[in-house]
């Protein structure tokens, strides 16, 4: 197999950005996921995207493709008191929900959508078949889309006809492609909206003009701070994810800047954020949970229980109405490929055990969780799957 020591020793500059993209498709990951969090993973999945894309070699060396007998397993119906409903077909990367409205996008061009609790849905595309939507709001009457390479979409009369908008969103990178900054989230605060990018910074929607400029007042001008994962409204501020090398960034409104603190530790980032009650809880690189009660100025650590994994995964967060979920997804041709569903009560002490009503979804691979109106949905590789709370 390929060595993955160094990732530079195996694949160029443009076969790493090719074989990145890849692995986005091939495991049907959500662009915003910290692919690149471990380098030797990377390498170690780019191997396997060899294999599966049928390529005869990596870089230095060669790689016999082998077929693996045998027919693909459907996924199940039914797992522990989960339900896959089958309107659904699609592998489903972002779940949000707005005044008892459910939306879900699946990892090419299709929002749902349900105003029954997920009873029925219906459904609409955006935009050309290879968009992924990374990030949904509603705001002032109408649904924003955020994308992994197409800016925005908006709506203003729900979702039958759709308006885009690129400026900023796009640019050419070094081998001549136009590609997109990927949108991570939005936010709302004083009924304005803000929007988050991957390279690009922040931006702000101006709703006269009905157009978007930059917000990176003071965000150190360098590529790396300008990847900001998440981006909140902790109802005194806007804090944002950014930055690579252990930064995170509120927002000093009186003086018209972003503010820089330091996280526990030099050399991480956060890539997952959530808010409770004006508290902050995110997942580190160092794959941890910490919190912070001051808009990010100081953090302590909050791991009681957190399931730790050591194969490939990914971590997902989201504040429900009644608790908190992480989710951590294992990919692994072993029984422990799956999901970790842990949760714990909202505004409850540090140190709380997330561990109480834990669940292991076998087979399963989820992007995101949210918690409507007595029911718990979960968005994953292999569909929408729902359970009462």
């Amino acid at each position: 197999m390929c060595p993955y020591d160094d990732i530079n020793a195996v694949f160029d500059d443009k076969q790493q950005f090719v074989l990145k993209k890849r692995i986005v498709k091939l495991l049907n990951i959500n662009p915003m996921y910290n692919i690149s969090a471990s380098i030797k993973k990377i390498v170690f999945v780019a191997c396997v995207v060899c294999v599966a894309q049928g390529l005869t070699s990596c870089y230095k060396t060669s790689i016999q493709v082998v077929p693996v007998p045998g027919v693909a397993t459907p996924p199940p119906v039914h797992i522990s008191n989960w339900t896959r409903l089958n309107s659904l077909g699609d592998t489903i990367t972002v779940l949000a929900g707005f005044n008892h409205v459910i939306y879900a996008a699946s990892n090419h061009n299709t929002l749902y959508t349900s105003s029954n609790g997920g009873e029925t849905w219906t459904s609409v595309r955006i935009g050309t078949p290879d968009i992924t939507i990374t990030a949904i709001q509603v705001f002032n009457d109408q649904i924003y889309v955020g994308t992994d390479n197409n800016g925005i979409f908006s709506s203003a009369d729900a979702g039958r006809t759709w308006s885009n908008y690129v400026d900023g969103f796009q640019a050419y990178n070094i081998y001549g492609y136009l590609v997109g900054y990927p949108v991570s989230s939005f936010a709302v605060k004083d009924n304005i909206l803000y929007v988050s990018t991957m390279g690009n910074g922040v931006y702000v929607l101006n709703q006269a003009t009905n157009r978007w400029s930059a917000f990176n007042n003071n965000l150190p001008q360098i590529i790396t701070s300008y990847n900001v994962f998440k981006i909140l409204n902790t109802n005194t501020t806007l804090v944002a994810a950014g930055g690579i090398n252990g930064t995170f960034y509120y927002y000093d409104f009186a003086n018209n800047q972003w503010m820089e603190t330091l996280l526990p530790h030099w050399g991480t980032y956060v890539n997952k954020m959530i808010i409770d009650n004006e508290v902050l809880y995110a997942i580190t690189t160092e794959q941890k949970m910490i919190r912070s009660d001051n808009n990010g100025v100081n953090w302590d650590y909050d791991t009681a229980d957190l399931h730790v994994s050591s194969i490939l995964n990914y971590r997902e967060l989201c504040a429900g109405t009644t608790k908190d979920y992480v989710l951590t997804v294992q990919f692994s041709n072993t029984a422990e490929s799956g999901t970790y569903i842990q949760q714990r009560d909202k505004n409850v002490a540090i140190g709380t055990s997330w561990a109480t009503g834990q669940q292991f979804l076998n087979g399963i691979h989820a992007h995101a969780i949210l918690e409507s109106d007595g029911r718990l949905f979960l968005g994953a590789n292999e569909g929408l799957y729902v359970k009462n709370i």
